[in-house]
This record gives structure tokens, sequence and C-alpha cells, in this order.
């Protein structure tokens, strides 16, 4: 039997199959080869490389585990803060509780610079904190006819501020909280006049209450005017608007509300300047117009009505100013005494 270089099984020749006539690999009998014992020195340089890598697998297992460990403990950790995080947030956030208040929203879309109709907004109960519930607006017939400044979509709120009459830092309304835009009710309109404080009650008018307005012009008289001697050049004051409501104050000029051709004629005057104007505050109980027909203050009517003396030439001219004796030359006071020296 011929055994090869290079390997320990021995080398049979293919022969034909006695039945089947194709070649077939012999088997050998292991158990009738010789026992062929390894290199002692090739069987330890075996193990120790076994033992080696055993023992490199046992670290790289070890390591695993230890960043395995570490992994853990900072999702632990990074799980812990945010849930800190969360609580420290919903506590703050718990701070202003919200409560479930009647709040009037708009149950349609309404456009800036629209009256409110009576069914356009409703009321619902809106979670609202107490910081948000300032201002806030909670039955519906407040808003009846008023004006936005600004669009309101379905279910927005509705703040005090969001009303064009009260909006901004003019702060004036001109209609009252029952009053209505419609096609026969006045043009109401706001106009300013000055008054100084001596004819406006000593300057303690306040928006709101309600004053009559008197007109003090002056009223020039040609010489040439007939018939001669009866009319001179004179003041004449006489009340001319009633019941007027003051809107807003701004030192001496009052804003007050006025019909249209009311507005039209004190602008007027204004613009002539030759009319003083002065305020009588009412009652507001008072709403009564006076008749004013035959009402009206001049000089001479005044010294008429009252019976006033007028004033004569004194001396008369034909006596004569008795002589008066001459005045004396008041004598000086004496010098004031040294002071003594000490």
């Amino acid at each position: 039997m011929a055994v090869h270089l290079g390997t320990t099984r021995p080398y049979r020749p293919r022969y034909p199959h006695p039945e089947t006539g194709r070649a077939t690999k012999n088997v050998v009998d292991r158990a009738a080869l010789p026992a062929i014992r390894p290199c002692p020195a090739l069987v330890a340089a075996r193990e120790a490389r076994s033992t080696s890598m055993e023992m490199e697998y046992k670290d790289n297992t070890r390591r695993g585990k230890f960043v395995i460990i570490v992994g853990v403990v900072l999702a632990v950790v990074a799980g812990g803060a945010a849930f800190y995080l969360i609580q420290q947030a919903q506590q703050t956030a718990g701070q202003g509780e919200a409560q479930l208040v009647d709040v009037v929203v708009a149950a349609q879309k309404i456009p800036a610079r629209t009256p409110i109709q009576p069914g356009a907004v409703e009321v619902r109960k809106v979670p609202l904190d107490e910081e948000l519930q300032v201002g806030i607006v909670t039955k519906p017939t407040e808003l009846t006819g008023k004006v936005l400044a600004i669009s309101l979509e379905i279910g927005q709120p509705i703040y005090s501020n969001m009303i064009a009459t009260a909006s901004g830092t003019s702060g004036l309304a001109i209609l009252g909280p029952d009053e209505t835009i419609a096609p026969n009710s006045p043009a109401w309109r706001a106009i300013s006049i000055t008054i100084p404080d001596e004819r406006a009650v000593a300057g303690l008018l306040t928006p709101g209450q309600s004053i009559d307005i008197f007109i003090t012009a002056s009223i020039p008289v040609p010489l040439t005017t007939k018939p001669e001697g009866i009319y001179y050049s004179d003041m004449a004051t006489k009340i001319t608007y009633q019941d007027m409501v003051i809107l807003g104050r701004a030192g001496t000029q009052y804003i007050l509300r006025a019909s249209l051709p009311v507005a039209e004629e004190i602008n007027h005057l204004l613009a002539t300047a030759t009319v003083q104007f002065s305020a009588a505050l009412r009652p507001d109980q008072d709403v009564r117009y006076v008749d004013v027909s035959k009402l009206g203050a001049t000089t001479n009517r005044i010294l008429q009505k009252y019976g006033l003396p007028f004033p004569v030439v004194y001396p008369a001219p034909s006596a004569t100013i008795p002589p008066q004796p001459p005045l004396q030359t008041p004598t000086p006071p004496p010098p004031p005494a040294p002071a003594p020296s000490g």
C-alpha cells in the first residue's frame, strides 16, 4: 500500500464495479490501518491556541455585558429626567388651573366692522384660567349692535377689547349699551370743543355726564346801522345745545356726542374763532328740553332785568372840585444808634 506525503489516507485506485461496470471508490477499513500518533509539539500548540481563543472570547463577552449594563443605566437616567421634567411642566401649568366658565363666543363667522346681530353669538362653557378670564363677555345682549375691530371665526371667544368702540387708546363709545344703528336712527358723531375750567364747572366734568352748551359770540354792529343809536357792538350769550353727553376728556378738550347737523354747526363756529363755549352740568335724570326761544343774555338785558344802576359821571359836569390841602413832606426817621463795642 502506497502512502502519499501530506495525507493520512492511503491511495486506492478505482476499479469498475463487477455488476454496474462503473468506477467506485474503495472503502478503507480504518481499523485495519496502523495508528498514527500526532506530534506532541503540534498538540501543545493547538491546546495553547485553543486556550488563548477561549480567553479572548470570554473577555469579549464581559465587555459586551458591561456595555449593555451602561446603556441600560443611561436609559434609566434619561427616562427619570424626562419624567421629572414632565412633572415639573404639569405642576407649572397646574398653578393656573383652568375652569369652565360661561363665555360668549361667535356662533358664526363675524366680519370686522359689522354690527353683531342677536343670533351671531352664543354662550358656551370654555376652560379658562383666571388670567384669561379678564375681559370676557358673559351676556350676548351686551354685544347686540356692537362692532368688532377684528373678524371672528366660529367658536372664538369674544373679549371686551375686541369691540371697535372700546378698542385702542381712545376708549370712546358713541352709542349707548342699548342703542343700535337703524335706518331712521340719528347720525351720531363725536366732536371736540375747548372749554376752560372756569367755564366748565371748575374742570370737574367727567365722561358720561350730560351738559348744556352756552355760546358767547361777539356781535359787531356797523356804524351805519339804522335806526342809529339803538344797537351797538357787544357780546351775546345763549344756551344753544342741550343734553350733550361727554364721551371723553383730555385736559380742557371735551369730546361730545352730537347729531350730524349740530356737529356741522359747532365746527363752523370753531372755524370762525368768534365764539366761546361754556358748559353747565345737568342732572342725569333730567332729559327735558327747555324752550330757549325767549332766552339769551346781553349786557343791556341783564342791566334792565335786574335794575342795575347805571354809573354817572362824578363829579357832575356843573360841579367844581373843592381844593385839596397840600401834602406835607414826611419827616425822615432818626438814624439808628451805634451798637456798643464789646
